[in-house]
């Protein structure tokens, strides 16, 4: 067998260069991960003899059975991780087939030729030696059996590659993150914040025009992430758009697009097809106010009024939104709608004239990196979601929009693609992290701590305001349970047995890679892929309450429910040790501990989409127990799983009766309280945030306290 990379598509594997322009030989092995779907395409048999055809269906056949049962076991390949595809044991290649890594655009960064007798794990690369990005891992026949013969079957299997690391504890100063993290952007791919790195860096002479002027095309055509990318725009013609230097050949296309762009929501649904979210809105309307500086006195086309006017419509917009942000919390708070809010307050805080502005911008991002750092574990944005993650990739610290930003703000986490947040964050010079907020991430206390805290829902909140302003929205309560070694975060009683947003109502992160949760699927999750597009979001939502270390969550699906199962996100690959049983599984993960309990009969699944990352329990109500531990509080891995199966739990339907690790006895159902010890626990705070480390004074909120060790600051969230 022989491995190349390259930067385009060879017409034999040979060994060349990747396109970062590190010179690297591929081991003579190769690697895949098997669990996704395949596609297959055959040349139609209608005009060929009936045995032509009849030996061209068993090829078929033969390769799809084949690639089938290999595997990758890992959704997301990071620094020196090595990219494998794992075979199963005594499974020989049946006939020639090629193995081919690309990234999702079609760019080749491997390819090997496989023979007949193949057998045993292959190793196609190393993920520090290609570009961060989406890939595909595509297996094929031969060329020769593919386009001669027309065995035209195809397996993709999809993965993301991050050649960062990951820093889990804070190290350097913030510039030097700064120029860590510019640098960084300077060595992708993109062709915005590429460029925009180059500039605050001086590195003129490296611009790209070309792919400047392709970022400007794609805000023009209103493509993905077009919002995000507008404000860059602007706030890059904001801060260099005066130099001598500026490529003059792009900036006409600049001033188009920037005054160009449907700010009024009417006719953004009209260019779209769909309204601004929440968030989305508010990068709108920091787009329109900045590009209203910039061009006071030009008209722009749709309203047919002056940068003037919109800046003005825009602050009329901006300021009650963030004023209502600031006292009932983030419509949106998963990592993608933090990354969002990130990169359009560090705009406005920036550039913005207004003193108003900038005074609610500042106090909404402390307030958003607070809960940030509140919910962090070592880099990673562990909270419960209620949506689903950008793109739908499983939940994995290395590449979570939120990983820069801890990365550059407090030195945990890592570089990634998800540029906007940290390079808007980068570049900002009017704001300056408090101390404290850093160390409540970087330095948790020895003891645990237990927080809560209130937000309110968008959908709700729109709902609330066209029924007047004393009609308060509804709102969602997360828990969130600290300790040095995991953290464990729930949506406590929200909307069971509703359709979700996508997101988790729990997760347990133990490191980046090993996070687990439990929820029922997506009606079509599993015509997904594992790795992206919905296979992992939410279908129904359970009831789930949480204390401290331990969380209940109950399924109650209904009988014509077509998936008829639960399941839990379980990456062996991520544990340092795991077993699993009929009624729990347990893993570990340094000094840290986990056990996941049913009330139904689980199994690891060997195949498929998420094979031995997938636990199942089929039937429609199900009673899923997650206990944490660790080594401080419960001794060895062993001595932990004893004293978990020595607490037998009781269910009857959909009422459970356990006692966890802490000594208390817990009951829960699908309907009436928690109870603890045979007394009703509120799973509902009435404060916006509540825990040792942060306070507020209700809901609506007026004032936040945080504290970490003798440092304390106090924000003014009402009537700045």
């Amino acid at each position: 067998m022989r491995l190349c990379l390259s930067a385009a598509k060879p017409a034999l594997p040979l060994t060349t260069r990747v396109s970062n322009e590190d010179e690297v030989l591929l081991s003579t092995e190769t690697g895949s991960n098997g669990a996704h779907q395949t596609s297959s395409e055959t040349v139609s048999p209608a005009s060929d003899p009936p045995d032509n055809s009849a030996k061209l269906a068993a090829r078929v056949q033969l390769f799809e059975s084949f690639f089938e049962q290999l595997y990758l076991e890992k959704d997301v390949y990071a620094h020196e991780d090595k990219i494998v595809l794992r075979w199963p044991r005594k499974l020989e290649a049946p006939a020639d087939y090629n193995a081919r890594l690309q990234l999702s655009s079609g760019r080749i960064y491997a390819e090997s030729e496989g023979r007949e007798g193949d057998n045993g794990d292959r190793t196609l690369a190393s993920a520090v030696s290609i570009p961060d990005g989406e890939y595909e891992l595509i297996l094929m026949p031969s060329p020769s059996e593919y386009y001669i013969r027309g065995v035209r079957v195809q397996r993709k299997i999809p993965l993301s590659v991050v050649r960062s690391d990951y820093r889990t504890a804070p190290y350097g100063a913030y510039v030097e993150r700064q120029i860590e993290l510019l640098r960084h952007a300077v060595s992708g791919d993109d062709g915005l914040y590429s460029e925009i790195a180059k500039m605050t860096l001086g590195w003129w002479n490296r611009l790209n025009s070309r792919k400047l002027g392709a970022a400007v095309k794609a805000v023009a055509g209103y493509e993905a992430d077009h919002l995000a990318r507008l404000i860059a725009l602007v706030g890059m013609v904001s801060r260099h758009g005066e130099s001598d230097e500026f490529p003059t050949e792009v900036r006409e296309e600049l001033d188009e697009c920037i005054t160009g762009f449907a700010y009024h929501q009417q006719d953004y649904v009209e260019k779209t097809g769909k309204a601004a979210g929440d968030i989305e809105g508010l990068l709108l309307a920091a787009s329109e106010l900045l590009a209203g500086q910039l061009y006071p006195d030009r008209p722009f086309p749709y309203s047919r009024q002056t940068g003037q006017w919109h800046r003005q419509r825009a602050e009329d917009a901006i300021l009650p939104w963030l004023q209502r942000v600031a006292t009932t919390g983030f419509t949106d708070p998963s990592s993608h709608g933090l990354a969002q809010l990130l990169t359009a307050l560090s705009h406005l805080i920036d550039l913005a004239d207004s003193q108003e502005i900038w005074d609610l911008a500042a106090v909404v991002i402390d307030k958003a990196l607070v809960t940030l750092a509140l919910d962090s574990f070592q880099g990673v944005y562990g909270a419960s979601q209620i949506t689903a993650e950008s793109g739908g990739v499983v939940p994995n610290g290395h590449v979570s929009p939120l990983a820069g930003v801890a990365r550059l703000m407090w030195g945990t986490g890592a570089w990634n693609r998800h540029l906007a947040a940290p390079v808007s964050l980068c570049c900002c010079q009017g704001y300056q992290l408090p101390p404290l907020i850093a160390s409540l991430a970087t330095e948790p206390t020895p003891a645990a701590t237990w927080a809560s805290q209130r937000h309110a829902i968008g959908a709700a909140c729109e709902e609330g305001r066209k029924a007047g302003e004393d009609h308060l929205p509804r709102t969602f309560h997360k828990a969130t349970y600290r300790t040095p070694d995991y953290l464990l975060s729930s949506a406590q009683d929200f909307q069971p047995g509703q359709p979700s947003q996508g997101g988790q109502s729990w997760r347990a992160t133990l490191d980046a890679d090993a996070i687990v949760f439990v929820n029922h699927p997506g009606a079509d999750a599993l015509e997904q892929d594992a790795h992206r597009g919905d296979y992992w979001r939410s279908g129904l939502l359970p009831r789930v309450a949480q204390h401290r270390d331990f969380l209940i969550a109950l399924f109650a699906l209904p009988e014509t429910d077509p998936i008829g199962f639960t399941r839990a996100y379980f990456p062996t690959f991520a544990f340092d040790e795991h077993q699993v049983g009929k009624e729990w599984a347990f893993a570990a993960r340094g000094d840290a501990y986990l056990a996941l309990g049913c009330s139904l009969p689980i199994e690891l699944v060997q195949d498929g989409p998420a094979a031995l990352r997938e636990l199942r329990a089929t039937g429609h109500n199900a009673a899923w127990l997650c206990q944490l531990g660790r080594k401080a509080d419960h001794g060895s891995f062993a001595e932990f799983r004893k004293r978990v199966l020595a607490a037998r739990f009781d269910c009857d339907s959909l009422s459970i009766s356990y006692r966890p690790l802490q000594g208390d006895t817990v009951s829960f159902g699908w309907s009436g309280p928690f109870l603890l010890n045979g007394e009703a626990q509120p799973l509902h705070g009435a404060n916006h945030y509540e825990g040792p480390n942060c306070v507020t004074d209700g809901w609506p909120a007026t004032q936040m306290i945080v504290v970490h060790g003798e440092q304390a600051i106090q924000l003014s969230l009402a009537d700045v």
